[in-house]
C-alpha cells in the first residue's frame, strides 16, 4: 500500500490557510493513485509530529506544501516527522521526502494556467510583462532563489515581452518593479500557497490595486490569485512524490 501525506504550515489566524491543502488532497483522493491521501500542518491540527502513527501503508511519500526550500522544508518538517533523510525507515515504513513544489520542474506551468486564467477574454495591446511575486526573506537565501528559477523557465519559452521578480521582504521590492518594468501591460502572480493577509491586504494597498485588473500610471495591472490554490497544483503535488519512487532509493 502506498500513502501520500501533504505537509502544510497552517495558521491560527486564517482559516484559508490551511484550504489548498484540503482540497488538493481530496482531488488527488478521487484519482486513486495512491491508497492513502492524509493532509498535516505545523501550524494546525492534525499535527505533522504524529501523521506517521495514523497511516497504515508501507510506503509512505511526503510532499510539503511549500513554494521554497528553507527553514520549514529543511528542518522542522524533517524534525517533526524523525526523519533521517530522503528516504528514512520508520517503525516498518519506507518513508520518502520530496522536496518543495516551487523548485519541481512542472511548476512554471501551473504558473502559467494561472496567468491564462487571469487573462483569458481580456484583449491586451503593447509589451506584456510577467511578474512574479515572491515573499522572500533576508534571512535564507534559498527563499528568493526558488522565484528566480521558474522566472528563467519561463523567460527561456518566450511567451512574454519581458519576465520579471519582485518580492515582499527582500530586494527588488515588488512595488519598485512593478513601477520600472517597460510595459503596458504587467501581470502579476503571487508565488504563494494560499490566500491570506498579505495577497488580500498589504500587496494591494502597497501597490494601489484596486481588484484583478487596476488602470495606473499608464500602465494595466492584472493581479492574480497566489499560484498555490490552483487546481492544477494537485497535480504537481502527485507528480513530486511519484518522482521520488523512482529517484530514491535505500542504501
Amino acid at each position: 500500500m502506498r500513502a501520500l501525506v501533504i505537509v502544510g504550515h497552517g495558521s491560527h489566524l486564517n482559516e484559508d490557510s490551511s484550504l489548498p491543502v484540503y482540497e488538493h488532497a481530496g482531488r488527488i483522493r478521487e484519482t486513486g493513485e495512491f491508497d492513502e491521501v492524509v493532509e498535516c500542518f505545523w501550524k494546525e491540527e492534525p499535527s505533522m509530529r504524529h501523521v506517521l502513527d495514523t497511516v497504515e501503508s508501507e510506503d509512505v511519500y511526503i510532499v510539503p506544501a511549500f513554494i521554497s526550500e528553507g527553514y520549514f522544508t529543511q528542518q522542522v518538517i524533517p524534525r517533526e516527522l524523525g526523519l533521517t533523510g530522503p528516504v528514512s525507515r520508520k517503525g516498518g515504513k519506507t518513508v520518502r521526502y520530496a522536496g518543495p513544489l516551487g523548485t519541481f520542474e512542472g511548476m512554471p506551468d501551473v504558473i502559467l494556467e494561472r496567468t491564462e486564467d487571469l487573462m483569458r477574454g481580456r484583449e491586451v495591446s503593447g509589451r506584456t510583462a510577467l511578474v512574479l511575486l515572491g515573499h522572500g526573506t533576508d534571512l535564507n537565501k534559498n527563499s528568493g532563489g526558488v522565484i528566480y528559477l521558474n522566472a528563467g523557465r519561463i523567460r527561456e519559452r518566450g511567451i512574454y515581452d519581458l519576465v520579471e521578480v519582485g518580492f515582499l521582504d527582500q530586494a527588488p521590492e515588488i512595488g519598485r518593479v512593478v513601477d520600472g518594468v517597460e510595459a503596458e501591460n504587467v501581470i502579476l502572480i503571487p508565488l504563494f500557497i494560499a490566500e491570506g493577509w498579505h495577497t488580500r491586504e498589504t500587496i494591494p494597498e502597497d501597490l494601489g490595486l484596486t481588484g484583478e485588473v487596476t488602470v495606473r500610471d499608464e500602465k494595466t495591472i492584472y493581479y492574480g490569485a497566489p499560484v498555490g490554490t490552483h487546481p492544477s497544483m494537485a497535480n504537481l503535488i502527485a507528480a513530486r512524490a511519484r518522482e521520488t519512487m523512482t529517484e530514491q532509493h535505500l542504501v
